[in-house]
């Protein structure tokens, strides 16, 4: 894939999603496909909403309960993972295709169940992390693109941001300044790249973003078209 491409992202968990609505119809303005990482306890309390999000974006896991996956054993993610397609099933008539986990931390045997529960693809995986900032998740090797992870079958959207590791995600938006980010795609534009909020976050900076990809040429695709791109 040549084309320069972004992964638009929301997860939406805890049961909160104050300002969902907000970014999605930014969204909608600018007609860009994104996916929903959601979690159980969303899909309990907002079944019906989560019906009317399914109509314009993809639905996909974000887990059950929004357990760090590092602080339970396989036995308990995979109950976690079994709660979500069957309650993903009953109100959606299909099953899930992506997955991401909590706080983005996942290890070879947690892709490999998921491979096992018959997800496609998972967006866990940080490629690269700000020097100051610990990374709590996979690792093995973290290609910047999309990716099969050691010979399974099922895809790997890696959470790439810009140059040093910075991130185009919610809380750093909201931190710098538009004019920050205005030059680093004036140096360069990552070939992929994933730009991802929180349900409850507010930034009247989003917008700003996103006409930036934009004039940068990105062409924005959710988890599932990234799935069959690659596949």
């Amino acid at each position: 894939m040549n084309k320069k491409i972004c992964f638009a992202s929301v997860d939406v968990e805890d049961g909160e999603a104050d300002h969902l609505d907000e970014i999605l119809n930014i969204f909608k303005r600018y007609d860009i496909p994104a996916t929903l990482f959601v979690t159980g306890q969303v899909l309990e309390k907002f079944h019906d909403l989560a019906k009317d999000w399914a109509r314009d974006y993809e639905i996909a896991c974000h887990s059950f309960t929004h357990r760090f996956w590092n602080l339970i054993n396989n036995e308990e993610r995979k109950k976690e993972l079994e709660a979500f397609v069957s309650l993903y099933f009953n109100i959606f008539q299909k099953k899930p295709e992506g997955f991401r986990a909590p706080s983005h931390i996942i290890d070879e045997k947690g892709i490999k169940l998921l491979e096992e529960k018959g997800f496609l693809y998972d967006s866990s995986v940080v490629p690269h992390y700000p020097p100051f900032k610990k990374y709590r998740g996979y690792k093995g090797p973290k290609p910047l693109l999309p990716h099969y992870v050691n010979g399974l079958k099922i895809l790997e959207i890696p959470v790439s941001g810009q140059m040093f590791g910075i991130p185009l995600a919610g809380a750093w938006i909201r931190k710098l300044p538009g004019w920050f980010y205005k030059i680093l795609f004036f140096i360069y534009c990552p070939q992929f790249i994933t730009l991802s909020f929180h349900s409850w976050e507010k930034s009247e900076k989003f917008e700003e973003i996103i006409k930036l990809l934009k004039s940068k040429n990105y062409q924005f695709l959710n988890g599932a078209e990234i799935y069959q791109n690659y596949r």
